[in-house]
């Protein structure tokens, strides 16, 4: 693992580690943060690792011949989960066993990569197995008198270390809470999504926030590979404004909203065959010309091409802020005769590009 370590705070205790490579750590959580954890523990604080990843691995592979266990339904990649014994899909909520050989090549060389929650519950649990620890995701808190358990355990110190997901950024409050560490912090920093680093700015802050609440000082430290990057860099500075300006700016210019509107069309099918036809005639039947410098983008298959049997395309539809998009989209949907089985979703400024 390679990267560097950034601690969050006010400017005055800002420190970085530059970490080139591991060798004597072989896990996940960097000789910075294992050594901030037992510090921690041993002044009689609690500790917080958040990564915002169920299960224990997001892929399974085969080594010889480059199978991944995909799940069936949906185009993504099965997780697996320690707690179960099984593989889930995150989409449509599938279940199946972990496979002991390759089902295309036979090979038993099968490797699990990438992280968890459960893997670092797990590396926590050999690191310091004195420490009482407790997951925290949407697969252990199950319900709300679950994680009012957890509060309760945490305030009465029944608890050294949660580690969690997005449950736990915001909505607590843990006086004796003095660490958090952010693992893979960079992680929804490249997605396609505009607003991935706004909503990942939001999420750290969020998380950095839950330390020192109490009397005693807190302190963040984010694992990155990515220390440069200028949504990490205002968040170490704690510079929202910047941020949000220069967020604001790359917009303006792409025409993104807030100064620009997006209508996705979603075309769902069962049979890929009859979506690809029906996305072609909608295509053909696109107006050529639209004012205000609007524009039709598209078909293209969504992020995730298939969920739960159906299979995805999109078309997204561009203009100004003055444009009149719905009426222009009504009639291009009329051009076409829409089949019984296509489904349509029109997302007017789509909160979400999956």
């Amino acid at each position: 693992m390679s990267g560097k370590i950034k601690n969050i705070g006010c400017p005055d205790s800002i420190a970085v580690a530059q970490q080139v490579s591991f060798p004597k750590n072989p896990g996940h959580i960097s000789p910075t943060l294992c050594s901030a954890i037992s510090e921690t523990l041993a002044a009689g604080q609690q500790v917080m690792l958040f990564i915002n990843r169920r299960g224990f691995a997001p892929i399974i592979q085969c080594k010889t011949c480059g199978w991944h266990a995909d799940c069936p339904d949906c185009s993504i990649g099965m997780t697996l989960h320690k707690k179960i014994n099984r593989m889930l899909c995150h989409c449509c909520g599938r279940t199946a066993e972990i496979p002991k050989i390759c089902p295309e090549c036979a090979t038993k060389e099968l490797s699990i990569s990438g992280i968890g929650v459960e893997k670092i519950a797990a590396e926590v649990a050999a690191r310091w197995p004195n420490a009482r620890t407790a997951i925290v995701s949407s697969d252990t808190m199950m319900s709300r008198q679950a994680l009012e358990r957890l509060v309760a355990q945490m305030e009465s110190g029944e608890l050294n270390i949660i580690i969690g997901t997005q449950i736990l950024a915001k909505g607590h409050h843990f006086p004796n809470l003095t660490l958090v560490g952010v693992i893979d912090s960079d992680m929804g920093l490249f997605g396609t999504d505009f607003r991935a680093g706004e909503r990942t700015f939001q999420q750290l802050f969020q998380v950095a926030g839950r330390a020192g609440r109490g009397a005693i000082p807190g302190r963040v430290l984010l694992q990155t590979y990515q220390p440069e990057h200028p949504v990490l860099k205002a968040i170490v500075a704690g510079d929202r404004d910047k941020l949000m300006d220069m967020d604001l700016a790359g917009r303006r210019a792409a025409r993104m909203p807030p100064y620009g509107q997006l209508i996705a069309l979603i075309i769902e099918s069962e049979k890929e065959s009859v979506l690809q036809k029906f996305c072609a005639d909608l295509a053909a039947a696109a107006p050529k010309l639209i004012s205000d410098g609007a524009r039709i983008m598209g078909p293209i298959p969504a992020q995730i091409y298939q969920i739960r049997s159906w299979y995805r395309m999109r078309f997204l539809v561009s203009g100004s802020e003055r444009a009149a998009l719905q009426p222009v989209i009504t009639a291009w949907l009329s051009k076409v005769k829409i089949p019984a089985n296509i489904k349509i979703k029109i997302d007017v400024n789509p909160q979400n590009f999956m």
